[in-house]
């Protein structure tokens, strides 16, 4: 039972860090803070220790996928993620692991801020600026030389000791008070605001009008190399930032370079100018200087190993509560949350903060006008950490908790730690968080539809249920009217609608929104059932055969097909959902691989999750239904149990035509 309920952890928090991941990189509107992220984080690290991490899994990934506003184009090489340390006893057990894998006793660092920006790869060919790509996924970012050039700070031309091809790498951002004016004009303009210093450099680095791009005052520092040619002979990171500052790209004056001890004294300088820089931090980045060095550690999955991210502490400040309100989500569930007197917190003007469920409501014990502790840790909606209830005066209200949906008016049930309203789509806060849910870039992808256009199509009555997206054509004369709708938006609108009605299975039960159900299980789900019918009418047993379900989820399916929030059958009239289709990378579909040994160029994980790509099974244990045993070194007694049994040997040379690499 303790496997099953971590399993389960293991499930909620991949689709939880998904969700977020998804906010911060895609829609660069954060919910939690980064130290909460991090927890988050190392949770569902220790977890896949214990069980196992498939490849769609957040720890195997380095970002988010690009949008599809600009080209897109590959790194020369990978903008990678960094792995964590958040103390001094951290950093010497990483400094430990450096010495241990370069068998010395001593090397160089280097250490500097850790920029709270938008990750940008610049490609100079024969000295000139040639392409600028975002960090994107890591591996393909979007192409914005446009944008980057109305920086006055990026040099157009290296002028001197020029390679023949190099990526330098660096962050944008916007100093604290250049953000402070745009946000003022926006505000005069009665606009939408930016919440962050982050979110307004991503807003405008992927900003589709150059003339608001020159309007901004973008900022710049670089930090790194990428891929270059052969003739970018720099022996450390030392080197490579004197070239930086030689050809004058900007770079923060703040980057020093010393042994261990040095690090932890200039991380410390860091964390207490923090307040001071006119720019936002996160934390610091500290690598080894020397690069043969570097070369020598390699990499551990998507993260180097000779560099780190140093996360400082959550950023505090106290407030005044002004209300406490809720909210009403897609799957029903009412969510507290606080309205506070404005607050500047590391750059960000912070008004509303989550208080999660019932249970932290209780814990806080928070009443209105309360004095608040609220804690912020970079581009990030923070958290109320503390009720200051020495300074109470008795002007404290309670809080006015809901017996009725605010939304709807429907009685509220109690679902655990939870309140809920089960009116389904007759809640409008339901309806607009499933019609959300359904035309997002992961689900049906339907582009042309925000969050005020969504709503207005609801409270116009144009939608009441999701299906009635597809019926929109009626309404062509009345959109036209509706502010943010021209002509050709709406006929791109129409457009994208026309597209997404013949999704594949996969895509389309992901687009349901069943709760616990993310694109991983959405896809297990299509290639174990192939049809829809099949799958709605599936028993607990059946859909419990499926390796990565469990009771909980099952059950989750079982009751959203019943209770049917998102009306179905009307999708099933105006949609054409495709059966699923093996595709050339599905030679392995339903077939048990066990995998024993140790392996040159693959790990077990890595291997697994090629597998689990081409529709395999991994298994533990062989038996007489396993079909291939993949052996590496030392395989130990499964070698035997394979020959005994008569199995298929796949030996690593044969590795990659067996996969189809």
């Amino acid at each position: 039972m303790a496997l099953m309920a971590d399993k389960t952890e293991l499930l909620q928090l991949k689709k939880e860090i998904e969700r977020h991941n998804k906010l911060y990189h895609e829609q660069d509107n954060p919910e939690i803070s980064d130290a909460e992220y991090d927890a988050l984080y190392q949770r569902l690290k220790e977890l896949e220790n214990l069980l196992g991490a498939d490849q769609d899994s957040p720890t195997q990934q380095v970002g988010a996928p690009s949008s599809r506003k600009f080209e897109k184009h590959n790194h020369l090489k990978p903008m990678l993620s960094l792995s964590n340390v958040f103390s001094d006893e951290d950093f010497y057990k990483f400094e430990e692991r450096v010495l241990k894998r370069l068998n010395t006793d001593k090397t160089i660092f280097s250490v500097e801020p850790k920029f709270d920006g938008i990750g940008i790869s610049l490609t100079y060919e024969n000295g000139k600026l040639s392409k600028a790509v975002t960090r994107g996924d890591g591996e393909t970012g979007e192409v914005v030389t446009d944008n980057i050039k109305t920086i006055v700070k990026v040099p157009h031309v290296i002028k001197h000791s020029s390679p023949k091809t190099i990526e330098i790498r660096g962050e944008v951002f916007f100093r604290l008070d250049d953000f402070s004016n745009i946000n003022s004009k926006l505000e005069a303009d009665n606009l939408k605001t930016f919440v962050s210093p982050r979110n307004a450099a991503a807003g405008t680095l992927r900003n589709l009008d150059i003339k608001i791009v020159k309007q901004r005052p973008l900022d710049i520092f670089f930090y790194g190399i990428g891929g270059h040619s052969d003739d970018a002979i720099y022996k450390s990171y030392e080197e490579f930032v004197n070239f930086l500052k030689k050809n004058n790209f900007p770079v923060c004056d703040l980057i020093s370079f010393g042994n261990a001890e040095h690090v932890v004294g200039s991380v410390s300088k860091i964390l207490s100018s923090r307040e001071d820089l006119d720019y936002e931090i996160d934390g610091a980045v500290v690598k080894v200087n020397d690069f043969l060095h570097q070369q020598k550690l390699g990499f551990v999955s998507k993260a180097p190993r000779w560099a780190v991210a140093w996360k400082f502490p959550a950023s505090e400040k106290y407030s005044k509560v002004t209300d406490i309100l809720f909210s009403v989500g897609r799957t029903g569930i009412v969510t507290p949350y606080a309205t506070i007197e404005p607050v500047l917190i590391s750059g960000a003007n912070i008004s509303n903060v989550t208080l999660h469920n019932m249970d932290e409501l209780s814990r806080l014990d928070i009443k209105v006008n309360d004095t608040v502790l609220v804690k912020r840790a970079g581009d990030v909606i923070p958290q109320i950490t503390k009720v200051n209830v020495d300074v109470r005066d008795g002007s404290e209200t309670d809080v006015n908790i809901p017996s009725q949906c605010p939304s709807c008016g429907n009685a509220l049930k109690t679902d655990g730690p939870f309140m809920k309203c089960d009116a389904g789509m007759r809640c409008p806060a339901q309806l607009l968080g499933y019609f959300e849910h359904f035309v997002s870039r992961k689900a049906m992808n339907i582009d042309g539809l925000g969050y005020k256009i969504n709503e207005s199509l609801i409270n116009l009555g144009f939608v009441s249920q999701v299906a009635d997206l597809f019926k929109l054509r009626q309404y062509e004369s009345k959109l036209k009217s509706l502010e943010g709708f021209g002509e050709k938006s709406i006929d791109n609108l129409f457009t994208s609608i026309e597209a997404a009605t013949n999704p594949t299975l996969e895509i389309f039960i992901n687009s349901l929104g069943i709760p616990e159900v993310g694109e991983s299980t959405a896809a297990a789900l299509a290639r174990h059932f192939k049809s829809f019918d099949i799958l709605r009418s599936a028993s607990f047993d059946e859909l419990m055969s499926i390796d990565s379900i469990g009771d909980v989820v099952a059950n989750k399916i079982l009751n959203f097909f019943e209770s049917d929030p998102i009306g179905i059958d009307a999708l099933l009239e105006v949609l054409e959902v495709q059966d699923f289709q093996l595709g050339d990378l599905d030679h392995l579909d339903g077939l048990k691989i066990v995998i024993t040994g140790s392996f040159d160029e693959y790990s077990r994980e890595e291997l697994k999750d090629l597998i689990k790509e081409r529709g395999g099974i991994p298994s533990s244990g062989v038996s007489s239904n396993t079909n291939y045993v993949i052996l590496g070194e030392n395989p130990g007694s499964k070698h035997k149990k394979a020959l005994d049994l008569g199995i298929e040997i796949i030996t690593e040379e044969n590795i990659k035509p067996f996969l189809k690499i």
